[in-house]
């Protein structure tokens, strides 16, 4: 195994994640019915997204948190997102840009469980449950 070493490598990473996430029995739905996200056109997104906290490239624009809150997130899915990822860099790569992804994969679920919290998302949910 090698570590993080070109763009090639960072699809690698996002695709094998993605699928994973597909097939999640609790992630899956989120992503392919209550989001309905066009895997080919997110995909390269997330490409472009990885590469620029990885590389510093300046490709990716957006403000993904925002595209996010209006989904059924629960707090417990965000352990399970970087659950994932972790899993899936350590199959695939090892190294010193490896371990910074899963650092990064989890101080972005932080983050953003973080701001759901503030917003009153998890409450909300939890009341309806």
């Amino acid at each position: 195994m090698h570590d993080i070493r070109n763009e090639e490598d960072i699809a690698t990473l996002v695709h094998a994640f993605y699928a994973k996430i597909e097939k999640d029995e609790r992630l899956g739905p989120i992503f392919n019915e209550e989001a309905n996200v066009d895997w080919d056109e997110h995909l390269p997104k997330m490409v472009s997204f990885w590469s620029k906290l990885l590389f510093g490239t300046s490709r990716y624009k957006g403000r993904p948190f925002r595209q996010h809150l209006p989904l059924p997130i629960k707090q417990d899915d965000f352990g399970r997102w970087v659950g994932l990822f972790v899993e899936t860099v350590d199959e695939h790569f090892e190294g010193k840009r490896a371990n910074y992804a899963k650092e990064m994969a989890e101080n972005i679920a932080n983050s953003f469980s973080t701001r759901m919290a503030m917003s009153g998302k998890f409450e909300k949910s939890n009341e309806a449950e």
